[in-house]
């Protein structure tokens, strides 16, 4: 009967160290991570005045949906920036740029 205990004590602590390891792996494999604010100032400063000047910016005033539009096809070409960079981009293009 005191080897049942031991038993089911040892498999209680390895479902615990289990299910905690499983939780580590997801947030380290960026699943389920809590989103950060991306700076979408510093992105346009450094991804997107590396190839125009800001004078096309300032000519243009797009909306938000614009903007994820122009970006969007960006991203499908030749631009390096991933879907949360192009959210935080538009933001900053549509406050900064828009109309």
């Amino acid at each position: 009967m005191k080897q049942g205990w031991k038993t089911s004590v040892v498999l209680v602590v390895f479902l615990a160290m289990a299910a905690v390891t499983a939780v580590t792996v997801q947030y380290a494999n960026g699943a389920d991570a809590p989103a950060k604010k991306l700076d979408g100032k510093a992105i346009f400063e450094t991804k997107c005045l590396k190839c125009h000047k800001l004078a096309k910016f300032k000519e243009q005033e797009n909306s938000r949906k614009d903007w994820v539009l122009i970006l969007s096809r960006m991203q499908r070409g030749t631009c390096d920036i991933n879907d949360n960079e192009l959210e935080a981009l538009a933001d900053y293009l549509a406050k900064a740029y828009g109309n």
